[in-house]
């Protein structure tokens, strides 16, 4: 079993480390918000629409 300690050691590691961060991944992972979010409304409007339309 792993300890506390253990834990602590891999979720925090005592070098100076930055993460490695991949711009393209990033502008991948907003896309999918912006998206998701266009399509809740999208959504959304068309219910609006066909209940009260």
């Amino acid at each position: 079993m792993i300890s506390d300690i253990d834990c602590m050691r891999l979720a925090m590691p005592s070098g100076r480390q930055d993460p490695q961060r991949n711009p393209g991944l990033k502008r991948k992972a907003w896309l999918a918000v912006f998206l998701g979010s266009t399509l809740f409304w999208v959504v959304v409007a068309l219910l609006v629409w066909k209940f009260w339309g």
